[in-house]
């Protein structure tokens, strides 16, 4: 989740163009739900995060790059090969539930990796909350709240202090400290 955002500004400054899609449909909604269930508990397992980019084919269908495992606060994902995909956003986990990080909300860095590249952003928490990151408009947005996806068994709701359903840039980076 902190690294996230190096890595895909790394990827902008090589002139990678991506679309822009403003606002989830239901179709997209359920697909990045169904792409986080089939990582989730691997990702809480493994105390890693997975990350990946969601996009869609020639035919105009949903897909997904193959997750890529990171570490405990990081994730690089692989961008997809010219003609795999149109790329619409990215998605990561945040791992396993940690008292050490603000992981119950996406971070600054990952809301900034998304606006780099011009496209939006997914990202499961330990405590199985879904978010989007709007990367034009600049803000998160929580999608479905405690245990819409698997949750960490060291989860405890709460630990993290009141959690907000909205969160711009400016918002993320005061919640962070920064």
């Amino acid at each position: 989740m902190r690294a996230f955002a190096l890595a895909t500004a790394l990827i902008a400054a090589g002139g990678v163009q991506a679309q822009y899609v403003p606002d989830p449909n239901w179709e997209e909604i359920d697909f990045a739900k169904s792409v986080f269930r089939d990582i989730q508990e691997r990702s809480i397992n493994k105390r890693r995060e997975y990350c990946g980019y969601i996009g869609r084919d020639a035919a105009g269908a949903l897909v997904a790059t193959e997750a890529v495992p990171g570490d405990m606060a990081s994730c690089l994902p692989v961008w997809p090969r010219a003609g795999e995909m149109e790329v619409i956003a990215s998605y990561h986990t945040h791992g396993a539930f940690d008292l050490g990080y603000f992981n119950e909300i996406p971070s600054d860095i990952d809301l900034e990796g998304d606006m780099s590249l011009g496209i939006d952003g997914w990202v499961a928490t330990p405590g199985g909350r879904l978010w989007f990151n709007d990367g034009k408009a600049g803000e998160a947005r929580l999608i479905c709240g405690v245990a819409c996806l698997p949750v960490s068994p060291e989860f405890y709701k709460g630990t993290n202090g009141h959690i907000a359903k909205r969160y711009s840039l400016g918002d993320l980076l005061t919640k962070m400290g920064g």
